[in-house]
């Protein structure tokens, strides 16, 4: 273990509040290593931005930001040397066209997992550990209920 745990998930905390949850984009390069590599396959998304480093990154919260106006929360439920093991919750109101969908103003709330690698106390490497069918089928779920109960 050559990371500093402690350090690393005040780093991840830190990323969650200033970048993905108040935007504040220009701080992404306090937090994430610039040869930062994703894993994660986003395509079910749709999202008009695309690459899986450091650009296409920034460029993706920037468009979630945009579509989901987004709160993300984050626990580390364990460690495996200088990678560590997610639990995230992302709440957020559907305000723009994603995942096939036009926005309806409604709300959801889905869980999911990760894992981050850290290198000089910084993410270089993630993977979100999610299934784009399953995370859908849940968000249109908690939406189409919101859209009925409207009209009822």
């Amino acid at each position: 273990m050559g990371e500093d745990r402690r350090a690393c998930e005040e780093n991840l905390q830190n990323y969650i509040t200033h970048v993905l949850n108040e935007g504040q984009i220009d701080r992404l390069g306090e937090f994430v290593h610039p040869d930062f590599i994703t894993h994660t396959d986003e395509s079910a998304l749709e999202l008009d931005a695309e690459g899986d480093d450091f650009d296409g990154v920034r460029d993706g919260i920037v468009e979630l930001r945009e579509k989901l106006q987004p709160h993300y929360s984050a626990t580390v439920t364990r460690w495996d040397g200088d990678t560590a093991h997610l639990a995230w919750t992302l709440a957020g109101t559907h305000v723009g066209r994603i995942m096939g969908f036009d926005p309806t103003g409604k709300s959801f709330a889905v869980n999911y997992t990760s894992w981050c690698t850290f290198k000089d106390g910084r993410a270089i490497e993630a993977k979100g550990e999610w299934d784009p069918a399953q995370t859908l089928a849940e968000i249109r779920k908690q939406i189409d209920a919101q859209l009925v109960a409207d009209h009822v």
